[in-house]
């Protein structure tokens, strides 16, 4: 396992300090990516696609990976897409790279990607996501200590790099230092859960059951800001991507959490940050 992947037994305490900073590669991209000389700032320079990008080393478990969307490109649809790969990009060829992360390199069976939700991807917006010792994958806008559950089932048993698709309306973007910048605990739109409270919820007591739309996993992911509580995760990653609305109640829905692990109170790795807005990250 390489030195950089370093995973934490506890999520709250900080991980050991990366082996050199986080930049793009800077050879192995795709063929209309153009990067500055600090291979920080990585654009698209015509179509809509051949925009993949990696990080230049593995990432740790739980280190985010920031970036911020300089510009955008209204004549085309879609936007950033993010995930994880476990093959190093240093061992392929330019031209080897599919024009998308999604579905192509998914396909190939090496890497975990997703696109962002759109209110995600706006011009200005600072995304960081990361991966847990689960194998979860989150993301949070602009600092704010509320996350959104991206992806799951990412292996985390060998080093991982981190995979970028400046796809579609997502013109350029930056990596930026997390640590450089500071938590916005009062953003617009934030939702602020209290998870005590949120516990008390009558709706919390369907995490566990059968979900309710394929019968086949249990329900352990919650809708916000419904709060229903009655789906699987593959399940409500289907809802958010295809209808967006509970298909309870209707309402819209903004973020999917992870609440199994909550709700049986047995392991802080998804859940750490009780009464701190869970914000379990440095």
């Amino acid at each position: 396992m390489g030195a950089c992947l370093c995973p934490s037994d506890d999520p709250e305490s900080p991980s050991q300090p990366p082996c050199r900073p986080l930049c793009f590669h800077p050879y192995i991209k795709g063929s209309q990516v153009m990067m500055d000389e600090s291979c920080c700032i990585a654009s698209r320079v015509a179509t809509f696609h051949d925009g993949i990008v990696f990080s230049n080393r593995p990432v740790e478990l739980y280190e985010k990976v920031t970036v911020k969307i300089l510009t955008e490109d209204s004549k085309w649809h879609g936007g950033l897409r993010v995930g994880f790969t476990w093959e190093d990009p240093s061992l392929l060829e330019p031209f080897e790279l599919p024009p998308f992360a999604c579905p192509n390199l998914v396909k190939q069976g090496k890497c975990w990607a997703c696109v962002l939700p759109d209110e995600y991807g706006a011009e200005g917006m600072i995304v960081s996501f990361w991966v847990d010792s689960q194998g979860y994958v989150f993301c949070s806008v602009n600092q704010e200590s509320e996350y959104l559950l991206l992806l799951e089932g990412v292996s985390v048993t060998r080093p991982l790099w981190a995979v970028m698709d400046i796809y579609g309306r997502t013109k350029a973007v930056q990596l930026l230092d997390p640590s450089s910048l500071t938590t916005n605990t009062e953003g617009p739109g934030l939702l602020r859960l209290n998870l005590d409270e949120q516990s008390e919820s009558a709706h919390r007591e369907n995490v566990g059951d059968d979900c309710a739309i394929c019968f086949g996993y249990k329900a352990n992911t919650m809708m916000l800001p419904c709060t229903h509580a009655n789906f699987c995760s593959d399940c409500s990653l289907k809802i958010l991507n295809t209808s967006g609305r509970c298909p309870l109640c209707r309402q819209e829905v903004k973020k999917i959490l992870h609440v199994s692990l909550l709700a049986e109170r047995e392991s802080p790795e998804l859940w750490p940050g009780k009464a701190k807005n869970i914000c379990p990250f440095r």
